[in-house]
């Protein structure tokens, strides 16, 4: 009899040890090399193998162009997006699939293919580690897999530059084995196995791209990372990998696996099953929505403060959003652009917090509530005007990771300037009184914190977090001295990437009429770049005379340029370079929006009506009014760039725009004030010379013609761009 109690408790204990074992569940994650489904498929069938993992769940997670990094280069995809971050899915991907397990490779899109480079480097460490603490946090191990060779079919010649960045962020993963890190370094034996095929069969191609492994080539992968899983998670060292059908109908399960769990965790890349490119509209509680600006708004209340998020008719892929801190619709243009753009608007009320650490516990919540139930982006740009600048570089200091850029407007970046009034800030009492209240300090104490934004920017320097300060000179609210002009200068000094647009006036009003620096400013250093705007400035040449609006060279220059580009069309017909001229370009509607649009790209061709004997007696002036306008430009946007653009040849005479003028007299000043103002020349005249069928009333091109025009300007133009 007392063997039945010893057996039940043996049969309950077998039993129970299997009904509650863990069931594992294993994430592959990485880019575009893994998501074509090759060595996951092998590595998944090796793991099968396994006693732990035999019945596990195994899905290929991968995003192609994904980084964890959070870099991307400009005009990434053609510019129709930038690269993704794994950041901005993990958490679904942790809370939805559950993985016990994360294999993950990245590295190969990390530094963007270019040499190596202190900043990029420290950015992907910092992805990989972030990466790894969450995903144990989340109660799974993390198996890391160095990158594969870039360019694996050039091993004869001299390394790639590339191939040695990766080599670097290898060596460092390698390196972390000291500090109890899994890694496998699958580098030594890809290449390897790439020679011996080199050698067997002279042909072989490992990746036609460079970057893109074929078929054996995910082989040379997947078993390099089985080797690895031998020790790690009890593959057998023999394993056998499927070939032919068997490995047809495991890739096909794969496949198939992959896409519903990327569906499921939402990612953020276009052009891949899943991707659904906007915010989801949950329902805060009481939340009600109206229109601001022609975008949907939605009021609600979130720890008893009010607060609203403004959502933009088209998200951008990620679900980028700005955060202002304070003064929501005070000089909103930026914003508004921002949401034509595809970002967010949000806001929480905090008035009177002065960016106190009871402010920064508001904040994290508010993020983890519009990150998680809303899906925004986990880096947004935050937005601080005046004293909002506290609330901004504080939660920066505190999350430097957590943010994709700063844009700042008259920032507050010490209290002692304002509101104490210990420099030559004005006193605020009433704002200081409350400002101790809420920091919980005296006078005393506060006078000696070293807990403002000018004190506390080594975590934003090393994360490189971009900022834009917008100040003025005659501030004596907040001077900019004592303000962005020290912050700027201990970012700089730390390694931190800041751009000040300081103009005249006082406190008021914050931001610029004309946003478009601080658009194109936060678009790029968020990864979503503007096209680079190209405005053409000219007579009835530029204007299309005798041509359809299709046929015009800027039209066709914006065709060949593509969607990196935007070309808008200034040309004003019978108008004059010089301001003495019959009809002068510069008192033109036409030239002020020219120069306003504070463009990248400036095409000045404007020279031909000057040609004529009434305006060309004033030719003493050309050379100055030219230098004129090319000031206006710049004045606007420093960094534009300008082609002047040399005249097309004319076939009348001296009675008129004199043919022997445009060449011999006209042309070459225009050459001589681009070589002095730095400007780049565009030969029209040249190419259209041997043509004078192009130019059937003798000045101005037709289609041919105009078709010439823009091939020329085109390749200066996209010359410069690479």
């Amino acid at each position: 009899m007392k063997r039945i109690p010893l057996l039940l408790i043996w049969v309950l204990t077998a039993f129970l040890s299997v009904a509650f074992a863990r069931e594992e569940r294993v994430a592959i994650l990485g880019d575009s090399i893994p998501y074509a489904g090759g060595w996951p498929t092998l590595v998944t069938e090796g793991l099968h193998q396994s006693k732990q993992y035999a019945d596990a769940t195994i899905v290929n997670m991968c995003v192609p162009s994904e980084t964890v990094s959070g870099l991307s280069e400009p005009g990434h995809a053609g510019g129709a997006f930038p690269r993704p971050c794994l950041h901005d899915r993990l958490a679904r991907v942790l809370t939805e699939f559950k993985p016990t397990l994360v294999i993950a490779c990245y590295g190969m899109n990390d530094g963007i293919y270019k040499p190596l480079d202190a900043g990029r480097f420290e950015s992907y460490k910092n992805g990989i580690i972030r990466m790894k603490k969450e995903a144990e946090a989340a109660g799974a191990r993390v198996i890391l897999v160095t990158p594969p060779p870039y360019r694996g079919d050039q091993l004869d010649k001299p390394q790639d530059e590339y191939d040695k960045t990766l080599s670097a962020y290898g060596e460092w993963l390698v390196s972390q084995r000291k500090n109890g890190w899994s890694v496998i370094d699958i580098r030594p034996a890809v290449k390897k196995a790439i020679a011996d095929a080199k050698k067997a069969k002279p042909g072989f191609v490992y990746a036609g791209d460079g970057v893109h492994p074929g078929t054996e080539g995910h082989r040379f992968i997947g078993e390099a990372v089985c080797n690895g899983l031998s020790k790690l998670a009890g593959v057998p060292a023999k394993a056998k990998l499927p070939d032919g059908a068997d490995y047809q109908a495991a890739f096909k399960k794969q496949e198939q696996l992959r896409n519903e769990w990327l569906t499921k965790t939402k990612h953020q890349r276009p052009q891949i099953p899943g991707y659904v490119a906007s915010i989801p509209r949950y329902k805060d509680a009481g939340a009600t929505q109206s229109d601001w600006n022609g975008f949907e708004k939605s009021d609600f209340k979130f720890d008893n403060r009010n607060a609203m998020l403004v959502f933009p008719k088209k998200a951008a892929q990620g679900n980028p959003w700005i955060w202002r801190t304070e003064f929501f619709g005070h000089e909103p243009q930026a914003d508004i652009e921002l949401l034509k753009n595809g970002f967010a608007v949000a806001y929480i009320d905090m008035q009177n917090m002065y960016g106190s650490p009871a402010a920064m516990k508001v904040m994290d919540a508010f993020y983890k509530h519009v990150t998680e139930n809303y899906e925004l982006s986990r880096r947004p740009v935050l937005e601080g005007f005046s004293r909002g600048g506290l609330y901004a570089f504080n939660w920066a200091a505190l999350h430097p990771a957590w943010v994709s850029a700063i844009y700042a407007d008259a920032p507050v970046c010490d209290f002692k300037s304002w509101p104490a009034g210990k420099g030559k800030g004005e006193l605020s009492k009433e704002n200081w009184e409350r400002l101790l209240a809420v920091y919980g300090m005296t006078e005393e104490q506060a006078l000696a914190w070293r807990g403002n934004p000018v004190d506390n920017l080594k975590g934003m320097a090393k994360e490189k977090v971009p900022v834009i300060c917008v100040a003025r000179t005659e501030d004596t609210v907040v001077p900019f001295k004592e303000n962005s002009a020290v912050l700027a200068e201990r970012y700089k000094k730390l390694g931190g990437p800041i751009k000040v647009v300081l103009g005249p006036g006082n406190h008021l009003p914050h931001s610029l009429k004309n946003p478009a620096v601080i658009v194109k400013f936060v678009l790029d250093a968020t990864g979503y770049p503007a096209p680079q705007r190209i405005v053409c400035l000219g007579d009835s040449i530029t204007f299309g005379h005798g041509v359809q609006p299709g046929q015009r060279w800027s039209n066709l220059l914006a065709d060949k340029l593509g969607s990196g580009y935007t070309v808008e069309n200034y040309g004003v017909s019978a108008r004059t370079l010089l301001s003495k001229g019959d009809h002068p370009y510069i008192r033109e509607a036409a030239y002020t929006k020219a120069v306003q649009a504070q463009a990248d790209i400036a095409l000045i061709a404007l020279g031909t009506n000057d040609a004529k004997p009434q305006n060309w007696k004033f030719k003493d002036e050309f050379n100055k009014d030219y230098k004129a306008i090319i000031a206006a430009l710049r004045k606007e946007n420093p960094d534009i760039k300008i082609y002047c653009l040399k005249a097309v040849p004319s076939l009348l005479g001296d009675d008129s725009i004199s043919g022997a003028r445009v060449e011999k007299e006209v042309n070459p000043q225009i050459e001589k004030v681009a070589r002095q103002m730095k400007c780049t020349v565009v030969d029209l005249y040249t190419p259209m010379k041997p043509h004078p069928d192009y130019l059937p009333d003798k000045v101005h091109p037709n289609a041919a013609g105009h078709a010439l025009m823009a091939d020329a300007v085109y390749k200066a133009v996209s010359s410069d761009a690479k």
